[in-house]
């Protein structure tokens, strides 16, 4: 019994060890199975190294490896332990009359695409040979020259060979949704190939137009011939024009009638025409009165000629009052005052008298009073007298009455 328990420490030990051995192992192949082996490719240099942390920055710093602004990492993962990461540097590109590019990544085609470059299809056919490019190897693209007008702008350009879409996208040149192009951006460009770009808009306007007025023309015989009048004035009319207008860059190219619509109509202007006949000048004399038919003008004893507007006749009487006496105008009665039939002739009228048979000139006279025999037109004027033997010298006789124009009541004193 005693043996036994001596025993048991040292078997203690052992199955501690043996412990320890078998975690050891466990962690052995843990650390093994999350391991990566990872290949970077830089140019001409690869390294390979294993590491548990798969980061793309942790990889790269424990190579050493930096990356330029302009350079591209590649990294593809097999899916179980294996990294493959690619470096690629960028390339020095000059833009000139051709294009020169200097690169030294591990192949033409990645070295094109770093710098932007699309190939033609016997370009691409002649490079595919290339696996790998050499430093500074020199690539010459082929450009054709081209003429652009670029809505209403002339522009010759060089472009690479390809469409006519990707010369627009190398001119920096976009189709807005207003612009036509003249030829189909699928073509292939070609030496001289003329691309007119338009920009073609539409609007709609609305105007007023005037209209004009006829002229009508009607004969009448209160006008001589030769004399016309106005008897209606025309007046405009508006018509309201809606169209539709194509500008290109800008310009108008088109318009287009939409609608008319008459918004007023015009008025015909009216004129009269005369159609009666002029006879020559007629001059009368009555005693000591020479009148001017034609001119419508009488010219006095002194000389003095004065225009008349109408001219009345009939039967004419004398009459007389007492000084101071008042006339129905109340105006005081005096020679040259006259008593009328102020419906005939009114009141205030200038005129001048004489007796038919040229033996009374009564001169210029102003209708200003009335009388019974008037009111019932037996007479048609009664003249004022100072003295009864001048009124029965007139007695009654047939006068002419000339209804006088632009003179004033003082020519009657």
């Amino acid at each position: 019994m005693n043996s036994s328990k001596k025993n048991r420490p040292g078997l203690k030990k052992i199955l501690s060890v043996a412990l320890m051995g078998t975690v050891c192992l466990t962690a052995a192949v843990s650390v093994a199975a999350m391991s990566k082996t990872v290949t970077v490719t830089d140019g001409d240099k690869t390294l390979t190294i294993n590491t548990i942390n798969s980061d793309t920055e942790s990889i790269l710093r424990n190579t050493g490896i930096t990356l330029g602004e302009d350079d591209k990492l590649v990294r593809t993962d097999d899916g179980s332990n294996g990294i493959n990461i690619s470096i690629l540097r960028a390339a020095n590109v000059d833009k000139s009359e051709k294009e020169d590019v200097k690169f030294n990544e591990t192949s033409v085609a990645e070295a094109l695409l770093t710098a932007g470059m699309t190939l033609s299809e016997n370009e691409s056919v002649s490079l595919a040979a290339l696996e790998s490019s050499e430093v500074e190897t020199e690539i010459v693209l082929k450009k054709v020259k081209i003429n652009v007008n670029l809505r209403g702008k002339e522009m010759s350009k060089e472009v690479p060979e390809g469409t006519v879409k990707e010369a627009l996208k190398y001119l920096n040149i976009t189709l807005g949704k207003k612009d036509i192009i003249n030829v189909d951006v699928e073509d292939k460009v070609e030496d001289d190939m003329s691309i007119e770009i338009k920009k073609v808009e539409y609007k709609t306007e609305t105007r007023v137009e005037t209209i004009g007025f006829e002229t009508v023309y009607e004969q009448t015989e209160t006008l001589y011939e030769g004399e016309s009048s106005v008897k209606t004035e025309g007046q405009e009319g508006e018509r309201t024009i809606v169209e539709k207008k194509k500008l290109v860059n800008g310009e108008v190219e088109s318009v287009e009638t939409v609608s008319t619509t008459v918004t007023k109509n015009p008025v015909d202007q009216v004129v009269l025409t005369g159609t009666a006949q002029r006879v020559a000048a007629r001059v009368t004399s009555n005693g000591s009165l020479t009148v001017n038919e034609t001119a419508q003008t009488i010219t006095d004893s002194i000389g003095r000629e004065v225009s008349y507007t109408n001219v009345l006749t009939g039967s004419g009487t004398a009459y007389y009052a007492p000084a101071g006496s008042w006339t129905a105008t109340g105006r005081t009665a005096r020679p040259g005052v006259v008593a009328v039939n102020p419906n005939i002739i009114p009141y205030g009228t200038i005129m001048y008298i004489v007796s038919n048979d040229g033996e009374i000139d009564y001169g210029y006279a102003v209708a200003g009073d009335t009388g019974g025999g008037l009111m019932d037109n037996l007479i048609i004027v009664d003249l004022f007298y100072n003295t009864f033997d001048e009124c029965c010298i007139f007695g009654r006789r047939d006068v002419t009455i000339y209804i006088l124009d632009g003179v004033s009541e003082d020519i009657t004193y």
